[in-house]
């Protein structure tokens, strides 16, 4: 199931974004003393994060971990993790925790490392994109490893997707990692991704493998 909430413009969905973020974050201290949120990166959500960061948030609580990430390190461009640290500054600077996925040995070494602090977390709401493509997360259809980022049990898994921006290597959260989240939303702009979305003629793409999950995704658009 999925709920389609539409702005009139940009910068009323990024502070839309903003505001759910937040409401996830106050009912995860609320329930549990602690909360988290698993963030994307690339420049689209980038406008809402810096919202978020400036909101009064008992910000030691907090968790911020990555959706996926590019095999690169934080001092590179193409870094997510520098990306969140950088629009999160005023949050991680209040005392919220940002957790790497990048760590350099190889991919896979990566991923394993970062599979054990992931795994202990309780994801209150996971922020995804999606590309032209219908990719999200790390789940590219031209993929060899789209099967294991869909059924492997584990949370963090190293992916290869020819052609990817930044890097062809990847570390992602899995489609079982995310299943647990107590939120999913989607965020997209523009008439091309929407129409994507909602066109029911085309193949299945890995984003339609998020939508299905049982506890529905929460998708906020603007064009």
């Amino acid at each position: 199931m999925s709920i389609l909430h539409a702005f009139g413009s940009r910068d009323a969905l990024m502070n839309a974004v903003a505001l759910h973020i937040a409401e996830a974050l106050k009912t995860g201290i609320s329930e549990r003393g602690a909360a988290c949120a698993a963030l994307s990166g690339g420049s689209t959500p980038e406008p809402a994060y810096r919202l978020l960061a400036a909101m009064p948030l008992d910000w030691p609580r907090v968790t911020f971990a990555l959706v996926d990430e590019r095999f690169v390190p934080p001092t590179d461009p193409a870094s997510n993790e520098a990306l969140l640290r950088r629009s999160l500054a005023r949050a991680t600077s209040g005392g919220a925790t940002l957790l790497p996925m990048y760590e350099a040995s190889t991919p896979e070494g990566a991923a394993s490392r970062a599979n054990t602090p992931y795994a202990g977390q309780t994801i209150d709401l996971a922020l995804m994109g999606m590309g032209a493509d219908g990719h999200t997360a790390s789940w590219f259809p031209q993929s060899p490893d789209l099967g294991a980022a869909l059924h492997d049990a584990r949370t963090v898994i190293a992916v290869t997707a020819k052609g990817a921006a930044g890097s062809s290597e990847r570390l992602t959260l899995t489609r079982s990692a995310l299943a647990q989240a107590k939120r999913i939303a989607l965020l997209i702009t523009g008439a091309e991704k929407r129409a994507l979305l909602e066109d029911r003629s085309r193949q299945p793409l890995p984003v339609d493998d998020l939508l299905a999950l049982p506890r529905g995704v929460e998708t906020f658009w603007a064009a």
